[in-house]
């Protein structure tokens, strides 16, 4: 009888081992084709970068409108009048911003000529001051430069149809976001009736429940951090005039734009006018106040003033920000920066909601 029950334990135990290893060597591969198509969909995205920009920023503008389309539908206004009324507020937002943008950069082409020679005088001063060689300098710009090459490349004509180019660019991609937007909005109650056909109650439940938390968090997001990178810029505005230093509005528009990156855009968006302040005023004292003014106002606004308005809602590691910055930055570029936090935090609250990916959302989340 002993024999029989040891038997019967070696082959439980042999069994119960086969089914561990069996199990192990499915999550293996299960994590390995995990890996391969996050890498296909990473190529994907770098790739086709100019469809999923525009795709991205349409599904976030369809969650900002959101509110706005459901209270419209409650007034039992028709479907089509809503997205006209939501096109029209998008393309009149963007023509402001755009006419802001053209102006500014204006301004700054045509009074930029004017320090020439303050930047003459310094390229003098640093050369005097390190004794260099000047014979050597001199032998370097004839001899090395392709002058001919140079000027091909800052040709009037190619600066035109480069800057034509990037318009018509710009315009390609804005009328991409907004038919993206519009088949969105159209097929976001279908999305809801198609899903709810083909799971249960509770994970239809659970669908609705995550999109309304990312629904949420990117409009709590979008509106705090526009309210806030506003009032950075205009009070940095304020101190960039009361020491006369030009291209106010130019220094503003850019702090206001850069401030949606974390971290490190309030670094860049200083850096202009105070660059500005030194081509014009040099070592003075209104460069060690506009420095000190601007450092301070990006530091209150973005340590002390933004994480009171903003809360714990996005619950992101500062270190994950970091990463999805730089992350995103080699997907997408510059674009890709201002989007890191709101796609990560999405991502994030995608995660939560499947048991298998809780240990990765505990290690994006803050707590």
């Amino acid at each position: 009888m002993n024999t029989i029950n040891k038997i019967i334990t070696e082959s439980l135990l042999k069994e119960k081992k086969d089914n561990d290893n069996r199990s192990r060597e499915s999550n293996m591969i299960k994590l390995f084709l995990g890996i391969i198509a996050l890498a296909i969909i990473v190529i994907f995205l770098r790739e086709l970068k100019t469809i999923f920009i525009p795709l991205t920023f349409a599904i976030f503008l369809s969650f900002m409108f959101q509110p706005l389309n459901r209270f419209l539908c409650k007034k039992k206004i028709p479907i089509i009048v809503n997205i006209f009324l939501i096109v029209i507020i998008i393309l009149i937002l963007f023509t402001v911003l755009g006419t802001i943008v053209y102006t500014s950069v204006s301004s700054f082409v045509t009074d930029f000529p004017k320090y020439e020679k303050q930047i003459t005088t310094m390229i003098s001063g640093v050369i005097t001051t390190f004794e260099i060689p000047m014979e050597q300098v001199t032998f370097y710009l004839q001899n090395k430069v392709n002058w001919l090459q140079m000027a091909d490349k800052l040709s009037l004509s190619k600066i035109v149809s480069g800057t034509m180019g990037n318009f018509i660019d710009f315009l390609i991609k804005l009328l991409l976001t907004v038919a993206f937007m519009i088949f969105i909005v159209l097929e976001r109650t279908k999305m809801f009736t198609s899903v709810e056909k083909v799971v249960s109650k509770d994970d239809a439940d659970h669908f609705g429940d995550v999109l309304n938390n990312i629904e949420k968090q990117i409009k709590t997001y979008v509106i705090n951090k526009t309210l806030i990178s506003l009032a950075t810029g205009i009070i940095s505005m304020f101190f960039i005039a009361i020491f006369r230093i030009d291209f106010v509005v130019m220094s503003g528009l850019l702090i206001f734009i850069l401030n949606y990156i974390p971290n490190i855009g309030s670094i860049f968006a200083s850096a202009f006018p105070i660059l500005i302040c030194f081509i014009q005023y040099g070592f003075s004292w209104q460069l060690i106040a506009i420095s000190v003014s601007l450092i301070s106002t990006q530091m209150i606004m973005g340590n002390i003033i933004e994480p009171k308005v903003m809360g714990t809602g996005l619950k992101l590691s500062p270190l994950i920000v970091l990463i999805s910055l730089i992350f995103w930055y080699w997907v997408w570029g510059p674009v890709g920066m201002i989007l890191a936090v709101p796609i990560t935090s999405a991502i994030n609250l995608i995660l939560k909601g499947i048991p298998s990916m809780k240990v990765v959302s505990a290690v994006i989340s803050s707590d």
